[in-house]
């Protein structure tokens, strides 16, 4: 319950409102996770945004599609999750390998494709190999992960194009991040 303590006028005319201590912490608790809230939107779209670039350094996705990918409704929600998984547990990976070539570098690791060699070649031997087994892992965890290559790759695809499908992936990733 927000209770106002005191209301008077300043010497501009403007009202001031001054709160109780309780009603000031709930005021912050309320920017905070909406600050929260915020962070953490930034960083599952951030994350999205690496794992599809790590899914083309892989060399998952075709350069050339012979068939068109499905549209969207034809995913059941035990692919969008499974794929959610995925993404996930790559991202998991991603984070390990980045703090071990950083530790390496002793510096901010520069970006890494994994399907553009020289991206590679410009780092320490211990560094580039560090990147090569991320590469590797990042492939067999998606080759693991129960879809096929390509209803794995259809569903990047169509998440790069379709904002309802990107919303449901990220609503799974959610509903896996829940404790």
């Amino acid at each position: 319950m927000l209770k106002i303590i005191q209301k008077k006028r300043n010497p501009g005319g403007d009202s001031v409102i001054i709160m109780n201590l309780a009603a000031q912490r709930m005021v912050f608790i309320h920017c905070s996770l909406l600050n929260l809230n915020r962070i953490f939107t930034r960083s599952l779209m951030s994350s999205l945004v690496v794992f599809f670039g790590i899914l083309h350094g892989c060399s998952l996705l075709p350069n050339v599609s012979p068939t068109p990918s499905p549209p969207p409704s034809n995913f059941s929600d035990e692919e969008v999750t499974n794929y959610a998984q995925t993404v996930l547990k790559i991202e998991d990976q991603r984070r390990i390998a980045y703090d071990q070539i950083e530790a390496v570098i002793d510096d901010q690791p520069p970006e890494i494709a994994c399907d553009q060699p020289q991206t590679i070649k410009q780092l320490p031997d211990k560094a580039q190999k560090i990147a090569v087994e991320f590469c590797n892992e990042s492939k067999q965890i998606a080759q693991d992960s129960g879809l096929s290559s390509n209803q794995f790759n259809a569903i990047t695809e169509n998440a790069q194009k379709d904002a309802s499908l990107k919303t449901r992936i990220q609503n799974a990733m959610i509903r896996i991040r829940k404790p």
